[in-house]
């Protein structure tokens, strides 16, 4: 494992002169802009209770941090342990498997954590790193390339993997819970699903404390109970197949047929056609 500097700059392929010159600039280093929320099932703008349109901030940065970022995000695959449970950001999983992942089950769970990615500080960043063996003075280089304003920003190529990291430890609970009670448990990215045969609507206020008691907050107008054709991360499961949702096709219907966006969404439906292969 990296515990010097010296082999960190080696393994990223730069040097320490840049790193310090990126961390003493790091403001020029990113763009950030604000994006409206908009509802994951019919596509409309998500509004608070006075009216106005939520939003959310994303991130991108500029080449040489992108850069250091994505040999971070490739160092960190190669070692460490991606849960079993986990379908965002991880490859070859995606939102489809996850919707098939639960198909078949007549009883859903699902809900959102708010604000996931700005509620990971650059405290809880940093014990990730420690936690899977960088010593402290590389976990502090690294924690400050991947987060922006003592956070994890949304956007950029690390985040996804590290907030994943860093919810292992109340991911892990959620899934002992779920082994214990003949559960299915699964997280793409922020949005949490579990489902059984049996009615387990008993079970969800245990649910919901391991996930606030750990410090998260969770989409109140996010939370669903369901017990038939349930929306899965932008699927409709049923009990023998995946489908488009109907509010899907509505969008379709008002884009240009030779429109990018729309020859995406035929290529996405299809997938979702032959169960995600």
């Amino acid at each position: 494992m990296i515990r010097t500097l010296k082999h960190l700059t080696y393994t990223l392929r730069t040097g320490l002169a840049t790193i310090n010159d990126i961390l003493a600039n790091i403001d020029s280093y990113y763009i950030s802009w604000s994006k409206v929320k908009t509802d994951k099932d019919t596509g409309l703008p998500l509004t608070d209770a006075d009216g106005n349109h939520r939003t959310r901030q994303l991130n991108s940065t500029k080449i040489e941090l992108k850069r250091i970022q994505k040999r971070i995000l490739a160092l960190l695959m190669s070692h460490v342990e991606i849960p079993t449970y986990a379908f965002g950001g991880v490859p070859n999983k995606d939102n489809i498997k996850n919707a098939k992942y639960h198909q078949g089950n007549k009883y859903i769970f699902t809900t959102d954590l708010r604000s996931f990615f700005p509620s990971i500080s650059h405290n809880r960043v940093f014990e990730v790193y420690c936690d899977n063996g960088y010593s402290p003075t590389v976990a502090r280089i690294l924690t400050k390339l991947t987060t922006y304003k003592y956070q994890l920003p949304q956007g950029v190529p690390t985040s996804t993997l590290l907030a994943l990291l860093a919810f292992k430890p109340t991911g892990d609970k959620l899934y002992d819970y779920a082994l214990q009670h003949n559960l299915k448990f699964s997280i793409f990215v922020d949005d949490i699903t579990i489902s059984s045969k049996v009615d387990f609507k008993h079970l969800v206020p245990d649910i919901l404390d391991i996930i606030v008691s750990a410090g998260y907050k969770i989409s109140h107008n996010k939370t669903h109970y369901s017990t038939k054709n349930p929306i899965i991360t932008g699927i409709k499961c049923q009990n023998n197949r995946i489908k488009l949702p109907q509010s899907t096709y509505k969008r379709m219907s008002k884009l240009p047929k030779d429109s990018n966006s729309y020859k995406g969404l035929i290529m996405y439906r299809k997938r979702i056609d032959s169960n995600g292969e």
